[in-house]
């Protein structure tokens, strides 16, 4: 979008919020312009201006209608193609016809009435011209209105013959340019009043938008922060934060905690047989695994390094902790057959549980130490396996 087009787009919402404004006022303004008509044809019936009188009546009713409906086609959005600019084009026209049609009456009562006449038409005349202020907002729309009621009231007081209608004359033409100016910067206070509404909102979205893009951002910071960016699991310190809270909470509930010790056989071999790329393919897979084969929410798997990880079991005594081992031992043993996976050969893990009820004068650190107790005994006897580890022995192996 070009500069030009944007400063288009920006004007075109300033009309369409100042013409709303107007059509808001319509049924009042529409009202009081019927109430002064009345007025305005009661004198001229008074002033025996007969001849003129219906085709000025007439012509009245047919602008105040046609006014009433344009305000109720737009305020219905019956028609929303047309451009916010057609109808502000649209309420300068009406606003013409009125100020034509209220000045052609109050210039020929000023030139041809009598001073009771003349007073009363100019009372109505300036009362209408005080009413209409209200369509400031978009001051063509007023000057439209107010300049015809002016100058036919400076031009009846000129070709009347009543003492001092010179000075009369004048006065009008004066406040003609009086109201003109007041106006106008009445207007423009008006349209700044807008533009710095609409500034405001945009600075107040701008700043949410940045607020929310700021606090995603700091989500995403949070979560590399305690994820392994490889495996994508938790991290170590992810790891050792959630091991220290269900500690506590088991310690205050009474439940068992478990612990899973896990590494995968024989990786440096694998590495440096099928190269780093397919070293990682590896570690993948056995995280997905591992993340399929617990509980979702409640267990949390990590990675506690390289080819090492941890499974936290909360609630889950021994031999809910080794059915769960032995799960995820033989989805890793028959990921590399998966097509997604499809590893360049077999790949298994060996594995180490431990699981206690946290009590006073126990330790978390006891828990983790059976763990890879129990893990190191997998491997030495043979691997792809788990040892459970013997619940008498954990502060020993402390």
């Amino acid at each position: 979008m070009t500069a030009a087009t944007s400063s288009t787009s920006r004007d075109d919402a300033f009309l369409k919020t100042r013409i709303e404004g107007i059509y808001s006022i319509a049924p009042a303004m529409i009202g009081m312009d019927l109430l002064g008509s009345a007025m305005m044809a009661g004198l001229f019936w008074q002033i025996g201006q007969r001849f003129w009188l219906p085709a000025w009546v007439l012509t009245s009713v047919i602008i105040i209608a046609t006014r009433g409906v344009a305000a109720v086609a737009y305020r219905s959005g019956l028609f929303p193609n047309i451009p916010v600019r057609r109808w502000a084009a649209s309420l300068v026209v009406f606003a013409a016809a009125s100020g034509l049609l209220w000045g052609g009456a109050l210039g020929l009562i000023v030139a041809t009435g009598t001073d009771n006449h003349v007073m009363f038409a100019v009372c109505v005349a300036l009362s209408g011209l005080t009413l209409s202020i209200a369509h400031v907002a978009y001051w063509p729309m007023y000057a439209a209105f107010e300049i015809p009621v002016m100058v036919a009231a400076a031009a009846g007081f000129a070709v009347s013959d009543r003492p001092g209608h010179w000075p009369l004359a004048g006065a009008a033409t004066a406040m003609t340019v009086v109201l003109l100016i007041i106006s106008r910067r009445l207007a423009g206070q008006i349209l700044r009043a807008h533009r710095l509404a609409a500034t405001n909102q945009a600075l107040v979205e701008s700043l949410g938008a940045r607020g929310k893009a700021l606090e995603q951002a700091c989500d995403a910071l949070e979560r590399v922060s305690r994820t392994d960016p490889l495996t994508g699991l938790a991290n170590r310190r992810q790891r050792d934060g959630r091991l220290a809270d269900e500690w506590e909470r088991a310690l205050r509930s009474g439940a068992s905690l478990a612990v899973v010790a896990i590494d995968v056989d024989h990786f440096k071999r694998f590495n440096d047989t099928h190269g780093h790329a397919e070293g990682d393919r590896c570690l993948k897979a056995v995280a997905e695994m591992l993340q399929a084969g617990i509980r979702g929410p409640i267990d949390l798997a990590a990675s506690h390094g390289g080819e090492e990880f941890m499974l936290i079991l909360p609630g889950v005594d021994q031999a809910g902790a080794a059915s769960i081992a032995e799960r995820v031992r033989v989805m890793v043993a028959t990921c590399g057959k998966d097509a997604g996976f499809a590893l360049p050969e077999k790949v298994t893990i060996s594995l180490g549980v431990a699981a206690l009820r946290p009590a006073r004068g126990r330790s978390l650190h006891e828990l983790t130490i059976a763990a890879d107790a129990a893990l190191y005994r997998a491997k030495m006897n043979g691997r792809n396996r788990y040892e459970l580890a013997q619940i008498d022995s954990i502060a020993a192996a402390a």
